[in-house]
């Protein structure tokens, strides 16, 4: 097994700060669906989805820059794969066995829990452990849904060599070739394959071919990142960018449109990142707060069941007054504490624990 060298990349804090607002979004999001009344608040959310698409393509932005030198030996590739499970996979094992508790004490008929045929589907259980649940295979989320965006992570670093090869063996228009050929299949898929009724950029149960195209448009805007001079790095006119592009979700403009500017706005950013570092108070303030955007996604429906499904349910009834909104703030306030605490105490632990053991199985024993 081959050891990491460190390297210096920069740290992209607007990135993080980019994920982190992604995340509290999508919480907020389900969150709202217990709301009274929330037809309008749901639909709100929902023409921001490209910000979930946003945060794929930093991550293939993220993880191309670093990588894509070092996974074209087998050793390199068994490494890397080796790193990213170890991130991933301690929390969503985690998560997945609180709903597979809910599932089983729900069976048992100690609790009521709705969707015990469909989300708790003990049939896909084995896909989602193999993390393979986004991959087409099955037509509804089960146990916690929010894990299809891990599958379709998880499809993406496995096909990393294939951005590293084209990339480094034609620059960027090797990139644009996987990305138009990702594309014209997504789309052929949206309008014309019988097994698909959702259009790409909607798709969750095979959204790992979205995430693909997503990261693939990351690596692109690297590569012309990468390229520009630091003069046309700019943090302002990046957030101004953003802020046009959510606007223009809300004005109908089409993922499309929405994603071209959100590129453009990746890249004045990356520029201004690479090359005058971003030292103050407030980023410095916040900087332990968007370490967090990951444990927030995934923990967010597990809080979800237990202050909407159980305290609220429980002890105040259905969600017919405005005092819902106000009660919301627990819940989400207690997500964040849950996420930092678990990635204190458990995730970072685990992810050392594996990458030790990953490591010692990975040594050969060299022959005299």
């Amino acid at each position: 097994m081959v050891v990491e060298t460190k390297a210096r990349f920069p740290e992209y804090r607007i990135f993080a700060q980019w994920r982190l607002i992604a995340a509290m979004l999508v919480m907020m999001y389900h969150y709202v669906h217990a709301a009274p009344h929330a037809d309008v608040l749901v639909d709100w959310f929902e023409n921001m989805n490209p910000l979930l698409d946003m945060f794929f393509v930093l991550s293939g932005f993220l993880i191309y820059e670093r990588y894509r030198n070092r996974v074209l030996t087998r050793g390199d590739y068994a490494f890397f794969v080796l790193r990213r499970f170890s991130r991933l996979y301690p929390l969503h094992l985690v998560t997945l066995g609180f709903f597979v508790a809910v599932a089983v004490a729900a069976q048992a008929g100690l609790i009521h829990a709705n969707g015990l045929g469909t989300r708790y589907d003990f049939g896909q259980l084995v896909p989602n452990l193999l993390l393979i649940q986004a991959w087409g295979f099955h037509d509804t989320l089960t146990f916690n849904f929010v894990s299809w965006s891990l599958s379709g992570e998880w499809f993406a670093y496995l096909l990393l060599p294939i951005l590293a090869f084209m990339g480094l063996r034609f620059g960027p228009l090797g990139l644009l070739a996987v990305l138009a050929v990702t594309l014209s299949g997504l789309e052929w898929a949206s309008r014309d394959a019988a097994d698909f009724t959702q259009t790409w950029y909607d798709a969750k149960t095979w959204g790992a071919y979205r995430i693909f195209a997503d990261f693939t448009f990351g690596a692109i805007l690297f590569c012309i990142a990468e390229r520009m001079p630091a003069r046309f790095g700019s943090r302002p006119l990046a957030w101004l960018l953003l802020g046009l592009a959510v606007a223009g979700m809300h004005a109908g403009q089409g993922t499309y449109g929405s994603l071209a500017i959100i590129g453009i706005a990746i890249v004045f950013g990356a520029v201004a990142e690479r090359d005058d570092p971003d030292e103050s108070a407030l980023t410095a303030l916040i900087a332990p707060v968007t370490m967090l955007s990951y444990g927030i996604y995934m923990w967010h429906p597990v809080l979800e069941t237990v202050f909407f499904s159980g305290v609220w349910k429980l002890f105040l009834g259905e969600p017919a007054t405005a005092w819902f909104y106000a009660f919301m703030v627990l819940p989400m306030l207690a997500t964040i504490i849950v996420a930092a605490a678990s990635l204190r105490w458990f995730e970072t632990p685990a992810s050392r624990m594996i990458m030790t053991t990953g490591q010692r199985l990975g040594r050969r024993p060299s022959i005299a």
